[in-house]
């Protein structure tokens, strides 16, 4: 493949100075290169510790599309954490108003659909929302009434770094109103746990336990 230094400049620019993640279609098409050349040097600037990749939602039905964005030079970072700081003094304050703009953010799903009667299964459930607004699923575990569900890409993983407790909240309040509004047996009889890697890397673990089991370890 035929490539320059300042070819690979010019990707690592637009990468850096855009305010939200790049996939390789929109860098093939914004220089005016080949969308196999846009992702040879967008690998080798996650390589050269330069890029992250991560995922964003599908603009249509199946997998998320692999975005990236520029290592430690987010131009929002300091008024995002400006505004997180308002949420509360306490870990468990800026978690339950975290968990309140959780169920908000799930009420802007349009095709939940209307509530029903019948019980759907959990993980399908929230593994299709999950998946909707571009979380990577990496494995379901079900055991004994408890559903232990890995996700890989969070794109709420900056947060994650330097505030677990509103990543948490987040999650929890919007996988909370999401069985409720598929049914609100799903609602009443599953407890929601969230646990997102605490050094910051794209590991989140959701937890679906039965209320009456919700003491009980995962079998593995």
């Amino acid at each position: 493949m035929v490539s320059t230094p300042r070819q690979r400049d010019r990707v690592f620019a637009l990468v850096r100075d855009s305010l939200e993640p790049l996939d390789a279609p929109v860098v093939s098409q914004a220089l005016g290169i080949h969308i196999t050349t846009a992702r040879f040097h967008l690998n080798a600037l996650i390589d050269a510790g330069q890029v992250e990749g991560t995922w964003l939602p599908s603009e249509t039905v199946g997998r998320p599309r692999k975005g990236y964005v520029a290592v430690g030079t987010d131009p929002t970072a300091p008024v995002l954490a400006a505004l997180l700081a308002q949420l509360g003094d306490t870990t468990e304050a800026r978690r339950a108003k975290a968990a309140a703009a959780g169920r908000m953010w799930a009420d802007t799903l349009t095709d939940v659909g209307e509530p029903t009667t019948d019980l759907p299964d959990p993980v399908t459930v929230v593994t299709t929302t999950l998946t909707r607004l571009g979380f990577q699923v990496s494995s379901a575990v079900s055991s004994f009434g408890t559903h232990e569900i890995q996700m890989c890409n969070c794109p709420l993983r900056r947060i994650a770094r330097d505030a677990p407790e509103i990543v948490i909240g987040l999650q929890q309040g919007m996988i909370e109103r999401i069985l409720e509004r598929h049914s609100p047996a799903l609602a009443s009889q599953f407890a929601v746990e969230v646990r997102p890697d605490t050094s910051g890397d794209c590991g989140v673990t959701l937890r679906l336990s039965t209320r009456s089991t919700q003491s009980a370890p995962l079998a593995r």
